[in-house]
């Protein structure tokens, strides 16, 4: 009778795989290679989804294949997630009969189908799932509880609902810190998504002390790449702050892990934030050397938040030297890009600088427009922090027109983060650009 290694590498060749494409996203080519030489053997659960993608049964595998017990079928669901496979785990999922597990267990089916239906893109079933999760969670298990309001906090978070997001993930450091061997690493991707949200709600100051937390935490972890990503949220939030030189630093130390891990995507996000911090610093050209660098590299790659991020970032920069023309084709192509991958911030963002270059193009129509359009994505998801930020931008635009008390009005806003009267002030604006006509 043939190997396991001599049926996978058969099962392989048949279905015209190389190693590194059954690999993919589940192991190695260097593991794959191992198991076919009989050198090492692939846990229950991994060889479940390699058995999945071949079109074979595990029984092809092994003579006396145990039955399909919910503990391993959700094994390979979680892998098949990790791999990019979220229709797969969902089908491995709906082997399980869920009344027929412990409530911890049935728990945790359900918060694997959560995750999975997001991976999916079935986003709102996603998060309803994960919550009926949290309600079937046992209270004497801290861990499964603290694993679903990490999801959901993550979940809420993409869906730009920042405030709702914060209460989840405060309820899952709740259950970690109530955890006999909390993860670390969950804890450390809870608090950065605390501190996420804290800075897209305008709270800066509270943001730089959740990810100081959970670089701490990553760093006792010894996770690189939560270490990576701390360190690149600290020089954001260190430029905000101010902090040049502390931006530069955490930048540095971010890109320098993401390197070492072979994480191209993500370093795309650390340059763009040094680009940001050297022209604060007067550096234009380093700032654009590091700006086209991300952009070309996130057009390459389809990484369409890289292309978003730096394109509007290119398009103030030429905003700023009077370049018109290039300000309005990058400030579009980011906006688009931002459509693309639903982020609202960094499509408002790009649309007010599309709007400022309008303006000084004398068509104030046009950017009286754009910044009603910015306003409403960032209301509408409480995004205070950019909100501050285009405030800021369009009192630019109205000083520009010699129109002070409207410029006083929107710079007062950007200081106080205090929106109320902003209908008004963007009303008020308009009619003074048309010389007291005011279209309903």
């Amino acid at each position: 009778m043939n190997s396991l290694g001599e049926r996978l590498k058969a099962a392989r060749v048949a279905q015209g795989l190389t190693q590194e494409r059954l690999a993919a996203g589940v192991a190695t080519k260097g593991f794959i290679s191992q198991v076919e030489h009989n050198q090492t053997t692939p846990s229950l659960p991994r060889l479940r989804l390699l058995a999945e993608r071949l079109g074979r049964p595990l029984s092809y595998f092994l003579d006396n294949a145990p039955p399909a017990d919910s503990e391993y079928v959700m094994k390979a669901a979680e892998l098949a997630v990790k791999a990019g496979e979220p229709r797969r785990a969902l089908a491995l999922l709906d082997e399980i009969a869920e009344d027929e597990l412990a409530a911890d267990e049935r728990a945790e089916a359900r918060r694997l189908r959560g995750v999975a239906l997001r991976a999916a893109g079935r986003h709102s079933q996603g998060l309803r799932t994960l919550q009926e999760a949290a309600a079937l969670a046992p209270a004497d298990n801290p861990e499964v509880s603290a694993a679903i309001y990490a999801e959901i906090g993550a979940a809420l978070g993409e869906q730009e609902l920042f405030n709702a997001s914060v209460e989840a993930s405060l309820r899952a450091v709740h259950w970690l810190d109530r955890s006999r061997h909390p993860d670390l690493d969950i804890k450390a991707r809870v608090l950065t998504n605390i501190a996420r949200c804290w800075y897209q709600l305008g709270r800066t100051a509270e943001a730089a002390t959740y990810f100081e937390q959970a670089l701490a935490v990553a760093t006792d972890g010894e996770s690189l790449v939560r270490m990576a990503k701390a360190h690149m949220s600290l020089g954001i939030t260190s430029r905000a702050l101010g902090d040049l030189e502390a931006a530069k630093r955490h930048c540095d130390q971010a890109l320098a892990l993401h390197r070492r891990l072979g994480q191209e995507r993500v370093a795309n996000e650390i340059l763009n934030n040094l680009g940001d911090v050297y022209y604060a610093q007067g550096n234009v050209e380093e700032a654009r050397r590091l700006q086209r660098q991300c952009l070309e590299r996130g057009r390459r790659l389809k990484e369409y938040t890289a292309v978003a991020a730096s394109a509007a970032e290119l398009a103030r920069y030429a905003l700023g030297a009077g370049e018109l023309d290039e300000a309005i084709a990058l400030a579009r192509e980011g906006q688009a890009a931002a459509e693309h991958s639903g982020n609202h911030v960094f499509q408002a963002r790009a649309i007010a600088l599309e709007g400022m270059a309008a303006d000084r193009q004398g068509r104030h129509d046009v950017a009286d427009r754009s910044f009603r359009r910015a306003f409403d994505l960032l209301r509408a998801r409480s995004a205070f922090a950019e909100m501050a930020e285009t405030c800021a931008r369009y009192s630019d635009v109205l000083r520009e027109r010699r129109d002070a008390a409207g410029a006083l009005t929107l710079m007062r806003m950007a200081y106080t983060r205090e929106f109320d009267g902003l209908v008004s002030a963007l009303r008020a604006a308009r009619r003074n650009a048309q010389g007291g006509r005011i279209s309903r």
